[in-house]
Order: C-alpha cells, then structure tokens, then sequence
C-alpha cells in the first residue's frame, strides 16, 4: 500500500504532471478569478520554455554526468556490480530480451568481463531487470556462474542494501561499479559507507564531447533552431533533475 501511495504522489513530481495539473485548474479560474488563471498559464509557459529548452537540459544534463568520467585503464576487481535496467522480458509480441537505452549498462558489464576485469558480474535490480539483464548477459557471452543475482529490489538505495549483503558474504573487497553516467553520482554516494574499492564505470551518456562544443559554439544558425521546445529535453530536464533531488536527499539524510 504504502508503495502505492508513493508512487501516486511521485507522478505529480513530474514537471509534464505539474503543468497538466495546473493548466486544468486554470480552466475553472477563467471565469471567477481570471488573473490568477492568467498567472497559472504563464507559470506552466515558463516551465515548458525553460525545461523543454535544448541548451538549459543539455547543460544541466552534462553537469552531473560528467561528474564520473570513464577510465581507460580500468584496474581488475573482485566482481562486477551492474545496476539492472534498460532490459525489456520477452512478453509478446516480443520474440527475445529486448533493449533500452539504458541497457548499455548490460553491454559494458559483458565487456569488461570479457577483459577478465572481474570474474562474477553482480546482477542487481527488480525481478524483471535483474533477470532480463542476465539473459541478455548470457547471450552475450558470461557463463551463468559467473552471474550473481539479486532481484528483491524496486529503488536505487535497495538495489545498493541489498548488494552490500552479497559483497560481504561473498567477501568481495572490490567492485567495478557499472551504471548510467547520469546515476553514478548517487549511486557511489550510497556506496560512501562501505569498505569497499568501488571503480566507477559509467555508461549510456547522454551529452557527449560532441554534443557540447556544438552547443557551446553559439553559432546563430544553431541558435534559431533550438528555441522551441522539445519533449526529449523536457524528459531529459526532468532526468537530471530527479538525480539531483535524490542526491540531495540522500545528504540530507545522512546529516540527520
């Protein structure tokens, strides 16, 4: 119940909930309180401007991303810690484990083990990601022992709970740390504790090199055709921003 209840009021956290919200509430307010009405519309114009903005989810984007940059020499660890998810189950019509984005994470586990970096890979995530990622683990090559699954889990902070219990009964000491670039930030935050040697691995970047020295080039014609908004910034805008709110939870918690 309480998992329901949570997320029922998570959804509204979401700036594309937020405006919808307010845009109908404003619709009772035209006729009894008109400004306010107007002001409600603008606040919702605002947010769709800046949020939906390519260059504002861009540069907010790359600011925590970028936070954890990939090592080329990567040094051999004890295991493997991947952080399930961009894995779909082979539901129909679905013929086979299909991807996401964020199935990269499955992909760079599968490598470095492949460089004998580690010799067990950590599954860690819900039953469906956690169990998906290791189907697509054995396609790609990893034997099934050499895969540890731990599938009890339906956040970030339970994901790390739960695979510290494994670490130490398994008496791992270290761990090459494989998640989306834009969740390491977090996720080695609620590592901070333990005694483990924790070797960040990011994956699945969404602002490359690339992307920014042509966004930072402020060339007129690239300019006058970003302006607009777009509902992969604005997902994007929102992306970033959960990762920062949870961060800051995490710090606020900690202190108390």
């Amino acid at each position: 119940m309480f998992s329901i209840i949570r997320d029922f009021f998570l959804q509204f956290f979401n700036p594309l909930a937020f405006v919808s919200v307010v845009l109908f509430v404003s619709l009772f307010l035209i006729k009894k309180k008109p400004n306010t009405a107007i002001w409600f519309v603008a606040i919702c114009l605002v947010i769709i401007a800046v949020f939906g903005n390519s260059y504002f989810s861009t540069f907010l984007t790359r600011s925590m991303e970028w936070r954890h940059m990939p090592n080329q020499a990567m040094a051999k660890a004890d295991a493997i810690l991947l952080v399930a998810d961009g894995t779909f189950v082979s539901d129909t019509p679905r013929q086979r484990i299909e991807v996401g984005e964020e199935a990269d994470r499955v992909l760079y586990s599968a490598m470095y083990y492949q460089q004998k970096l580690a010799p067990v890979i950590i599954v860690s995530g819900s039953s469906i990601r956690a169990n998906s990622a290791k189907t697509l683990l054995m396609e790609l090559g990893v034997p099934e022992d050499a895969i540890i699954v731990q599938a009890d889990s339906s956040n970030l902070r339970e994901d790390i709970s739960q695979s510290l219990q494994i670490i130490d009964e398994k008496e791992i000491k270290s761990v090459i740390l494989v998640t989306s670039a834009l969740k390491m930030d977090r996720t080695m935050f609620l590592l901070r504790e333990s005694d483990l040697t924790v070797t960040p691995a990011p994956t699945d970047y969404q602002v490359t090199l690339s992307d920014w020295q042509n966004l930072t080039d402020w060339k007129w014609q690239k300019i006058i055709t970003q302006l607009l908004p777009t509902s992969t910034a604005f997902d994007q805008t929102f992306t970033a921003l959960w990762e920062y709110f949870g961060l800051a939870f995490y710090r606020v918690k900690a202190i108390f």
